[in-house]
């Protein structure tokens, strides 16, 4: 499948492509950006999402379950993310048919040859980055293309098929997708220990993304994060053009100081090399965003957009969903739905929340995502829930798990381990229930921070109506 350019866009508009697995991030991402230029989309996978009612609006045929309904002799392209087995019975249909079948970071690397690729790399903040590059491009008249993993109510969504030279996308490092890629500008926010089911250990992680640093263009430039130490041990054997970006690094090039956080949003001054700038503002709130903010400040700058464009988009930027997102405040109780699910994140996440929402108490309710995760770091998860009031914690969103992983660990385990920290959790293991307890037990200006990456959302959107009849008794009485 070659892709083909015209002035304008890629041409698609003869193209009849097939997604299994259509409604994970990036996925869904590809299928609405393919939309977008006149293909003719199908896809399947085996739980609803959020981002299915945005994929219909642009006339994607979603079905539930992976029957082969949407595939015939006339698919040009089988899309599988990185998920999918070959045992999948869409699947082998799809072979047993003679058609084309490419996995998703495959199909990026096409699209990113014959554009300059911004590839977004990173254990942690890989969609905020993403989002905040493709919208200080677009509000500084780039019109890239972009493929974020998230939706982005500023951008219409997460993908977009632009006139510019840039494509913003996210790569991801499970078993090394983002080696498909060769960007003219690849960033990399920090360097985890996650992806366990797959990566050896945390060497084994610093060496793919050793390779992925490589992997830049001629004429191209690393972005990295110079406060992360297992970045800063990429940056030495990268044999790149590279700038970083930090707030504690010294060496940095683009460096954030004095930082001021107010409850919505956070000021810093920019120092590039040596030199303030400007009194930058976004309402990010966390530390954890103004590094976000910086990776996507030096992007843009490497790109060749002026620092006072970036600013001026950056002030106005207002996240991407499920990021810390404030989805309701009934009765005058914040609801915030977030993603984290891994330590690092759910700490940041936790943090920042405090910062915005000063002397209330934060209600944690967590979805942990993979049984595999949980098992390999099952201590440090209890942990990161320190400055929690209270979690509760719902049964393990189960996601490329082995038998051996569901049978080593459950839920329970983890909330037994954080009171056996001193810490306050529960086990409620239905989402229903879940709801009720909540609503229970939370009073006007307390905060719900509801996270993991898999159906929890649908938690924070059920509570809010619940939550406003529970004021109105409260008043009524």
């Amino acid at each position: 499948m070659a892709i083909r350019r015209t002035s304008k866009a890629f041409d698609l508009s003869t193209e009849h492509w097939h997604f299994i697995g259509i409604l994970g991030t990036g996925m869904s991402s590809m299928a609405g950006y393919a939309a977008e230029r006149g293909a003719r989309i199908t896809g399947s996978d085996i739980r609803p999402a959020p981002v299915m009612q945005s994929l219909t609006r642009r006339g994607v045929q979603v079905n539930l379950g992976h029957e082969g309904r949407g595939l015939d002799n006339g698919t040009n392209l089988v899309i599988i993310s990185q998920a999918i087995g070959e045992d999948n019975p869409e699947l082998a249909r799809a072979r047993s048919l003679g058609l084309e079948v490419v996995r998703y970071p495959e199909l990026l690397g096409r699209l990113m040859e014959a554009q300059k690729g911004v590839a977004v790399a990173g254990t942690h903040g890989k969609s905020t980055t993403s989002a905040i590059i493709a919208y200080v491009m677009q509000q500084g008249g780039l019109d890239p293309s972009y493929l974020i993993g998230a939706d982005v109510p500023q951008l219409g969504g997460g993908a977009h098929c632009g006139t510019g030279e840039y494509l913003v996308a996210e790569a991801c490092e499970y078993k090394r997708s983002f080696l498909c890629l060769a960007p003219h500008i690849a960033v990399i926010t920090n360097i985890d220990a996650d992806h366990l089911d797959y990566f050896y250990d945390l060497w084994d992680i610093r060496e793919a993304f050793s390779e992925f640093a490589g992997s830049v263009g001629p004429g191209g430039v690393l972005v990295a994060n110079a406060d992360d130490e297992n970045t800063r041990s990429v940056i030495e054997q990268a044999g790149v053009r590279t700038v970083t970006f930090g707030i504690e690094a010294p060496e940095a090039d683009y460096r954030a100081e004095r930082l001021w956080r107010a409850k919505v949003h956070t000021n810093f001054d920019l120092v590039h090399r040596g030199e303030k700038i400007d009194r930058f503002s976004t309402e990010l709130y966390g530390t954890h965003n103004v590094m976000n903010a910086l990776a996507g400040i030096a992007a843009c700058h490497q790109a060749g957009m002026e620092f006072g464009q970036i600013k001026e988009a950056m002030e106005s930027f207002e996240g991407a969903a499920r990021r810390l997102q404030l989805v309701g405040n009934p009765w005058d109780v914040a609801v915030v739905s977030d993603y984290a699910h891994h330590p690092r994140e759910i700490r940041a996440s936790i943090a920042a929340t405090h910062q915005r929402f000063p002397n209330r108490r934060v209600f944690v309710i967590f979805q942990p995502h993979q049984y595999s995760r949980t098992r390999k770091m099952l201590e440090e998860l209890a942990e990161s829930f320190r400055d929690s009031w209270v979690t509760y914690v719902c049964d393990i969103y189960a996601a490329r798990d082995s038998v051996e992983d569901r049978r080593a660990v459950s839920a329970r385990d983890l909330v037994r381990q954080m009171n056996h920290i001193g810490l306050l959790g529960h086990y409620v293991p239905e989402l229903g229930d879940m709801k009720q307890r909540i609503v229970s037990d939370v009073i006007r200006d307390d905060v719900v921070l509801v996270m993991g990456a898999g159906n929890i959302w649908q938690v924070a959107r059920d509570i809010i109506p619940m939550i406003e009849e529970k004021g109105r008794r409260q008043i009524a009485a």
